[in-house]
């Protein structure tokens, strides 16, 4: 199958949330989480699904004028479908996996001559970075304490370095967790922990960089929120390409109808290796139960 069209990703993604739509619909006696499902933000939240359900994101995603330093490109990408799925392992374990399935960069220049010898042409495709995470909640939101819990990461290779898109390296992450709300309809999640990256360039060597996140979201009405964050990675010394200091703002609304939460976000990098413009995140998300007896002993 020629997946190089971006009509052909769209018709996938299309696909996907129809699926989506037969597994949200079958899924109806378990109602919908009334909280934000936070599909296409980058900050982990202490939110959980109930043991043996099963929260799953497909999305669209449009940056504008993004730079691979590693390849020396800069370019316009879109990834589609990008997955999220989140599942609940106990009350207060979740194990979460997360891929930009598929990319498709049109490359606007590269450095000459090429820093991995490798010349692209107008177009690249390549497909995902998958992320694995655990989360785990050592104690909820409650009176003046905080809810408090940790993450734990990878990011697994899948990608061809030379194409532009992806680094084609293992990285590790396990970062702190920490929510608050405010009345009944704010609140504010953060994280800060630390990540070690493979050096790209030089064999048997890594960077560590500070990583943080600040999301907040504010109930409008019922179904409808307003979510914002900031994310990113700080550099702790001066590293090779792909491992430098990096922050972006997501923002936009979060919808809730039937069984399904619906997302549109605008994207803005805010250090000069991220995206500059505005891009686009849109998303879709529901919730099913997909181990009964876990949802049954609960």
């Amino acid at each position: 199958m020629d997946l190089r069209s971006p009509a052909r990703s769209l018709g996938i993604v299309v696909g996907l949330v129809a699926v989506l739509a037969l597994a949200g619909g079958a899924a109806g006696q378990e109602p919908m989480a009334p909280s934000p499902h936070h599909a296409g933000l980058r900050t982990a939240t202490l939110l959980f699904p109930a043991p043996g359900v099963l929260t799953a994101a497909l999305g669209i995603e449009y940056m504008p004028d993004v730079t691979n330093d590693l390849a020396g490109v800069d370019g316009e990408i879109l990834r589609a479908p990008t997955i999220d799925l989140k599942l609940g392992l106990a009350d207060q374990a979740m194990f979460q996996v997360s891929c930009p399935l598929y990319n498709r960069l049109r490359v606007h220049a590269q450095a000459d001559p090429p820093p991995l010898g490798h010349r692209l042409g107008p177009v690249s495709t390549d497909w995902g970075d998958l992320t694995v995470a655990t989360l785990i909640r050592f104690h909820s939101d409650h009176g003046r304490w905080p809810g408090a819990g940790i993450r734990f990461a990878a990011k697994l290779p899948g990608t061809n370095e030379k194409l532009g898109i992806g680094d084609n390296t293992t990285d590790v992450f396990a970062t702190a967790l920490f929510a608050k709300s405010f009345a009944t309809r704010a609140s504010v999640s953060t994280e800060v922990g630390l990540g070690i990256l493979t050096e790209r360039t030089t064999t048997f060597a890594q960077n560590d960089v500070l990583t943080y996140g600040v999301l907040a979201d504010w109930r409008l009405r019922e179904r409808l929120t307003v979510v914002g964050e900031v994310a990113g990675q700080a550099a702790t010394h001066p590293g090779g390409p792909g491992t430098g200091s990096r922050s972006e703002l997501r923002a936009g609304l979060e919808l809730g109808h039937g069984a399904f939460h619906w997302s549109a976000l605008a994207v803005r990098g805010l250090s000069g290796w991220d995206s500059r413009g505005v891009g686009v995140s849109v998303n879709a998300s529901t919730t099913f139960t997909v181990f009964e007896g876990a949802a049954r002993a609960r």
